[in-house]
């Protein structure tokens, strides 16, 4: 049984990773405290005619403005730390590259991922709910995969037949060639010593990102050296937007640092060829030489491609990269759209996938409820007779504390066992929370035929009444078994009258006189 101070998904899938940071008992990440400040709400002491907030505002008493614009470059100090700038009291977000069009990412489980959450559930035996188990696989990138699909009017993507990258056209594609495996299969490298070229050079141009030297402005390789370096390295960036970040140096230090990295040159050729008219060291022909060599054998078109959720740099073109960021995020705020994916592995791997209350499990087994009046063993029917009678608060840790023998700190072995046997019989359910659930027999439901009876029959005890209304009455009874003697007046007064030739007229009768009997 698992440790019952370690939480349920420290282990889950520890080769990837897995598992919420509340369920891997991980403490959020502390800051560290603002050296300038101290942190939020801390005290300073002004001493000595020191003035507060010394490094966060602006000096007033030199003339500078609240926004950071006071540099002699007029530049802002939040454009100068390469963060977005304060415009109209907000900041402008920068805009992100649009994603490929007419493709569309599906985000979903990694396989391999899933069958490592099986062998935890199937060892442990408790039950997990997929809602969980999809957030946690997403979470990582590495334990989804991703699936591109492109219409099949469009033109289609290319993917390299080692599964591991694609690109939407098939320029992206050579141009990435060169950082594939193919150019060590199909040609060979070398690097020469060579003698440094000679000038009287005054400035150096410096890549602002690499820290790599370019070479003087107006030498003849500097063009050459500056595209080749945005695309090995930075080829996601507009060339525009890579060419505003090189930097020009002068001084004879920077002069000698470039000149120290042209005492190297790399050249290549085909493997097998012969000779030193064979190699080349213009990048760009060597470029298109393994294009002509490994291309088709490397490559191929298709409009279904399926890659790790993972794949980075040189991997994708840049609006395939947007668009799996964009399903990936999406994913990962709604988990509930990978659980059938889910639902469909875990039913590949024969791990059942129950509901209750409402929401989906799976565990080792189907649940399968324990009728009230089964006999079991003394130790079994302890530990159910248990869990029924702290229903609101069956844990684990409570009925370890119920059946432990005194002086005794570990579960006995032998409830262990029993438990587990139970667990894998279904009988009783051990949550991710080590709450506790015995599987009780549900009331029979009724067949169709059965309730389709019931409810016509008691549509026509409502009718009935109401067709007694509407048919004539004769005289109301004096009174009627359960009726009061105000209802029987109402029934009375509803009563129609007999027809007037029905009706006997007697002669009034005046009184002290005698009614003369008629002659005969």
């Amino acid at each position: 049984m698992p440790n019952r101070e370690q939480p349920p998904l420290d282990d889950l899938l520890s080769n990837f990773a897995l598992g919420p940071a509340w369920a891997r008992g991980e403490e959020k990440e502390k800051r560290p405290p603002n050296k300038k400040g101290g942190g939020k709400g801390a005290k300073h002491n002004f001493k000595g005619g020191e003035r507060p907030f010394k490094g966060g505002g602006h000096d007033r008493r030199q003339g500078g403005k609240p926004d950071g614009s006071d540099r002699r470059d007029g530049s802002s100090k939040f454009q100068k730390a390469g963060r977005p700038f304060k415009k109209g009291g907000r900041f402008e977000k920068k805009e992100l590259a649009p994603p490929a069009e007419g493709v569309r990412v599906t985000i979903q489980p990694d396989a391999k991922a899933v069958r490592l959450i099986v062998k935890e559930v199937q060892q442990v035996a408790r039950v997990y709910s997929l809602f969980d188990i999809a957030s946690t696989l997403l979470s990582k990138r590495e334990r989804c995969v991703a699936i591109f699909e492109r219409k099949d009017n469009m033109e289609p993507m290319w993917r390299s037949k080692a599964g591991d990258a694609l690109y939407l056209s098939k320029e992206d594609a050579q141009a990435n060639l060169w950082h594939s495996g193919a150019r060590g299969e199909y040609l060979e490298q070398e690097t020469i010593d060579v003698d440094p070229p000679s000038g009287n050079f005054q400035a150096v141009a410096k890549c602002g990102l690499s820290g790599k030297w370019l070479g003087p402005p107006n030498f003849h390789t500097y063009q050459t050296e500056l595209r080749r370096l945005h695309q090995q390295r930075f080829a996601n960036m507009p060339f525009e937007a890579y060419a505003a970040k090189v930097r020009t140096e002068r001084g004879e230090d920077a002069v000698n640092a470039w000149l120290e990295t042209m005492t190297k040159k790399t050249r290549w050729r085909k493997k097998g060829a012969e000779g030193e008219d064979a190699w080349t060291d213009d990048l760009a022909e060597a470029q298109r030489l393994l294009s002509s060599i490994a291309f088709e054998a490397t490559y191929e078109s298709t409009h279904h491609a399926e890659l790790p959720a993972s794949a980075t740099g040189h991997q994708l073109s840049g609006p395939l990269k947007v668009s799996l960021k964009l399903a990936f995020n999406h994913a990962s705020k709604h988990a509930a759209m990978v659980i059938p994916a889910l639902c469909k592995i875990l039913e590949a791997e024969h791990l059942p996938v129950f509901k209750r209350k409402g929401k989906l499990y799976t565990g080792p087994v189907r649940p399968q409820p324990l009728p009230k009046d089964a006999t079991l063993a003394p130790r079994p029917a302890q530990i159910v007779d248990w869990i029924r009678a702290n229903r609101e608060q069956a844990k684990l840790e409570g009925l370890w504390n119920a059946v432990l023998p005194e002086g005794s700190t570990a579960p006995p072995a032998q409830y262990a066992a029993d438990l587990f046997w139970l667990l894998q019989q279904g009988h009783i359910q051990l949550h991710m929370d080590d709450t506790l659930v015995v599987m009780e027999e549900r009331e029979p439901i009724p067949s169709k035929k059965k309730v389709a009876k019931k409810v016509a029959n008691k549509e026509a005890k409502i009718e009935k009444p109401a067709a007694e209304e509407s048919a004539p009455e004769g005289p109301a009874k004096e009174f009627e078994v359960g009726m009061s003697a105000e209802q029987a007046e109402q029934v009375a007064d509803l009563t129609p009258e007999p027809p007037a030739a029905a009706m006997e007229v007697q002669p009034e009768e005046t009184p002290g006189e005698e009614t003369e009997s008629p002659k005969h």
